[in-house]
């Protein structure tokens, strides 16, 4: 038996190491900018699968069933590049869709949910024994030894990495700075850090004893509470009969029912985890319990009528996506909790068993569909947006481009060119997509021409001489540029010389309005900028220079000038 198990831990060890110089061998990709460093969508898979099948052997492999542990981590390790593969598509070119940060940690998030899910059956399956029947007990023990072995082994890890900074500093503070740069070094902590991984998941994957009753001792923990939230959620729901759900929208209540419904269940499944003819509770509080439980459906109404709100108002965002598909799973919980307790009243803990374990599947399947391209909720977002403006819900200079540009990577990206497209006699909303899409490249797609045709020129003609320098003034921010609505151009006299000035009104944001002076002078145009004592972000100061209600107020008090130095009355 000592045999096998040294034999094993070798094993583990040697998939950690090879974990370890897998993920240095893609740090150099990324550092020396080597293939396939471009090719985001390679580089996510290769991560994706570098990260899981490891770590599902990890924690999963046995002497008595490697070949089909093995198999069953390949299978998932797969799947995991498959979806990576899909999602890097969504940033290839990075630099047309923006950076990584809106995808990878919902990627990250959700196949770590999915792979945990995996690993209980995997573990299940590959060491159960003849006839012996899946049950939510066994897979929740599985769930916490899994999570603290990992958790504690991610730990062990740190203080290991931690201990080596310290002998670095240490010894760079007597002038030896050898650790200290070897200690930073990739080629060093990648290897190393993923053995003291192993290690740690090796040392606490043989105290299996004493993570039980870790376990134990949270779900006494988590008995006590139970109860209370209950009564929390009870009496929230009698409250509201005299608040009404007004105050609840206002500020932001649907989220907070679905996290009240989240974390009640948890701790349901936390209690009553074991044989369902065994009750934690004395008779009443386990009636008090299934009551309690039976409401849970209300919330699910509450909070489903909220979120249709927002999406009648808004239209479809990722976040009402992620919304919607939380509350379809709590949804599916807090109603089958419901049904098994009318049916069954006070043995409704028979059907608890039932319903985990094909719930458990349904996540395991949602966590796999939203990152694939049956249930992209970027593109349903994008096209959420687009549909509002071709409804008529909303006009083309209320439609977020930031939004769709930045957050929605490339079907954001591609719906506005498509958008761009469809609607090209539209000058400013041309200038608009261009604007956006270049603020993540280092040339502007904005084009003179396309530019200065946005250009309302008021009275007379815009000189061919000043084109450039307004191109070359509203191209400076490209951030402004993609907020502009409409930009106007008005000539003016200002300082009295028979020689015309132009004034640049430009309406950008939330009817925020900006002013700017085109004068030539030294045989070349300049620009300056207006002040004003006033706010500038009222649209009737643009009608206002419309309806040529402009006059040329010269100054109460002239300019003082001494040595050079010009004094001006405030």
């Amino acid at each position: 038996m000592q045999k096998n198990d040294s034999s094993l831990s070798l094993k583990l060890l040697c998939i950690a190491l090879f974990q370890g110089l897998a993920l240095l061998i893609l740090h150099q990709v990324i550092e020396k900018q080597f293939w396939p460093f471009k090719d985001s969508q390679w580089l996510f898979s290769f991560y994706g699968f570098t990260l899981a099948t490891p770590s599902l052997l990890l924690l999963s492999l046995k002497e008595d069933s490697n070949k089909t542990v093995f198999l069953g981590a390949m299978f998932a390790g797969l799947i995991v590049g498959f979806l990576s593969y899909y999602t890097g598509t969504q940033v290839s070119p990075i630099e047309s869709y923006g950076s990584y940060d809106e995808l990878v940690p919902l990627l990250t998030l959700t196949l770590c949910i999915a792979l945990f899910k995996a690993l209980m059956y995997i573990q299940h399956f590959t060491s159960k024994k003849e006839n012996e029947k899946i049950s939510y007990s066994r897979l929740f023990k599985l769930s916490w030894r899994n999570f603290l072995t990992l958790g504690s082994a991610l730990l062990f890890m740190l203080c290991f990495w931690g201990v080596l900074l310290l002998w670095g500093a240490l010894f760079r503070a007597i002038d030896i700075k050898f650790f200290q740069d070897l200690f930073e070094e990739p080629y060093f902590y990648y290897p190393i850090l993923a053995l003291a991984n192993g290690i740690g998941i090796v040392i606490f994957r043989q105290q299996s004893n004493i993570i039980d009753t870790l376990t134990r001792i949270q779900q006494a923990l988590m008995k006590y509470l139970l109860v209370v939230l209950l009564f929390v959620s009870i009496l929230f729901l009698f409250t509201l009969l005299f608040t009404g759900l007004e105050p609840l929208w206002s500020s932001g209540g649907s989220m907070l029912i679905l996290w009240m419904q989240a974390i009640l269940l948890f701790f349901v499944n936390a209690v009553y985890q074991d044989d369902p003819n065994q009750r934690p509770y004395p008779q009443s509080i386990h009636r008090f319990i299934y009551i309690g439980l039976a409401l849970l459906p209300i919330y699910s109404i509450i909070s489903a009528y909220g979120l249709f709100i927002r999406v009648e108002q808004y239209g479809w965002s990722v976040s009402r996506c992620w919304a919607f598909l939380l509350w379809g799973l709590l949804a599916l919980f807090s109603f089958g909790y419901s049904a098994s307790i009318i049916t069954k009243r006070d043995n409704w803990l028979f059907q608890l068993n039932w319903i985990n374990i094909r719930m458990g599947f349904v996540v395991l399947l949602m966590m796999v569909l939203v990152n694939s391209p049956l249930l992209d909720f970027r593109k349903i977002s994008a096209n959420s947006q687009i549909q509002r403006f071709e409804s008529g819900l909303v006009t083309w200079d209320k439609i977020d481009y930031g939004y769709l540009a930045r957050d929605l990577a490339k079907p954001g990206y591609d719906a506005l060119q498509q958008f761009k497209i469809e609607h090209s006699e539209n000058v400013n909303l041309v200038l608009k997509v261009d604007a956006i899409t270049s603020m993540n490249t280092e040339v502007t797609q904005v084009t003179q021409a396309e530019l200065i045709a946005t250009i309302q020129v008021l009275e007379g003609e815009l000189p061919e001489s000043l084109k450039k320098p307004i191109y070359d003034v509203l191209t400076q921010n490209a951030w402004q540029l993609s907020a502009t609505n409409a930009t106007y151009l008005q000539p003016v006299d200002l300082n009295q010389d028979t020689q015309m000035e132009y004034v640049l009104i430009t309406e950008w944001g939330n009817n925020n309005i900006r002013f700017r002076l085109f004068y030539f002078e030294d045989n070349e145009w300049q620009d300056t900028s207006f002040n004003s004592n006033s706010t500038l972000h009222k649209r009737n100061l643009v009608e206002a220079v419309k309806s040529r209600k402009i006059v040329v107020k010269p100054p109460k008090w002239n300019t003082l000038l001494i040595d050079g130095i010009e004094l001006h009355v405030q």
